[in-house]
């Protein structure tokens, strides 16, 4: 599919399908191979909107390029691609590690352990990842981690570069000289502060919701606080399961989370909805999502689904409680929900399922 979107120009109703389909499903498609994907885009005249959806979801995701095994054998030029995108979700020792680990794949003769490096090993290593270096946010680092883990390796760096890193570590208020990039998203120190009063989650999978919710944006702080407030509306233990109710508590509430435990399971199921709850009929947005846990003490068994057929994303009415699209249904008077695969990607929910407790929140950001 790659080949023929890159080298026929004239197939502009394909093309765009077909970049549809990848901008949906690029994760999923990197998991597969993603040495051999960079490694094609890279070599190939693809467009910018096709370079830019990979890079997006890598500099999302990174752990699905630079934890590979294939590592090794992604080319330099695809590397410094990467290298050079502001906001990388990526510590910058973790980048730095990574960057050794691919140098030293370069040459059969190198040893693991630095220590037992001739003058000859770093010279043949220092030109390899002379132009990586260049793009490595040393400044960004604690100090600490850089006399650990770059110190040893000091002779594949410029002296100029060395010391203006030592003066910007040891003199208060130095302005770096060299390598003065932007603060790098993974390198950017987020405190969050959630307050929520829930008998069904806790603050870290409050805080997931948020990031599912808010994409981090770079700032140019090296750390922000951030304040969400998760306003409890409704709770069905206390106001029952009438749609009618939920629609007096919720319908003048934009931004709400719907959250609701499967009966005797571990199970969660949910939805966001950016807009009212009031009216009659379907709503549109771009902006809604639904997921699922299979197990509410692990965050990593989340599913999340963006929504994909945007027309369809919620539907209001009174007789119903929060429903999002055919997908999520939220019959008057039941704790009888139903789920059915329609607008949103599979969370891997039954079709038919009975809730124990449903809760619905307003998202403040301060």
């Amino acid at each position: 599919m790659l080949e023929l979107i890159t080298s026929h120009n004239e197939l502009y109703d394909l093309k765009k399908v077909s970049l549809e389909t990848l901008n949906k499903n690029c994760k999923d498609i990197l998991r597969k191979d993603p040495i051999k994907i960079f490694n094609f885009i890279n070599n190939q005249e693809a467009s910018k909107e096709l370079k830019g959806i990979f890079l997006k979801t890598i500099c999302k995701n990174p752990e699905l390029l630079f934890n590979s095994n294939e590592l090794p054998t992604l080319e330099k030029d695809a590397l410094v691609m990467v290298l050079k995108c502001d906001n990388l979700n990526m510590k910058e020792m973790d980048i730095w590690k990574r960057l050794i680990q691919w140098g030293i794949a370069q040459h059969k003769t190198l040893r693991q352990d630095v220590t037992k490096f001739t003058h000859e090993d770093f010279k043949m290593l220092k030109k390899t990842l002379h132009e990586l270096i260049q793009l490595v946010r040393f400044h960004q680092m604690k100090r600490e981690e850089f006399m650990i883990e770059v110190w040893p390796f000091r002779h594949l760096l410029p002296d100029n570069l060395i010391e203006d890193i030592l003066r910007y570590y040891l003199i208060s208020g130095s302005v770096p000289h060299s390598n003065a990039f932007p603060i790098r998203l993974g390198n950017i120190n987020i405190k969050f502060d959630i307050k929520i009063d829930s008998v069904i989650i806790n603050k870290r999978i409050a805080l997931l919701l948020t990031k599912w919710i808010d994409e981090k944006t770079i700032v140019n702080k090296q750390s922000k606080k951030v304040i969400y407030n998760f306003n409890l509306l409704f709770r069905s233990s206390i106001d029952g399961f009438s749609s009618q109710i939920f629609h007096q508590k919720c319908d003048n509430k934009k931004s709400t989370i719907v959250i609701a435990k499967i009966s005797n399971s571990n199970m969660l199921i949910g939805g966001y909805n950016p807009l009212y709850w009031s009216g009659n009929g379907y709503k549109s947005t771009t902006n809604s999502f639904i997921f699922s846990f299979n197990d509410f003490n692990d965050p990593q068994s989340a599913k999340l689904g963006r929504v994909t057929n945007s027309e369809y994303a919620v539907y209001c009415h009174n007789n119903f409680g929060p429903s999002f699209g055919h997908d999520l249904c939220v019959p008057n008077n039941s704790n009888n929900w139903q789920y059915h695969k329609t607008s949103y990607p599979n969370i891997e929910v039954p079709n038919s399922f009975t809730i124990s407790e449903y809760e619905v929140f307003q998202i403040v950001k301060r």
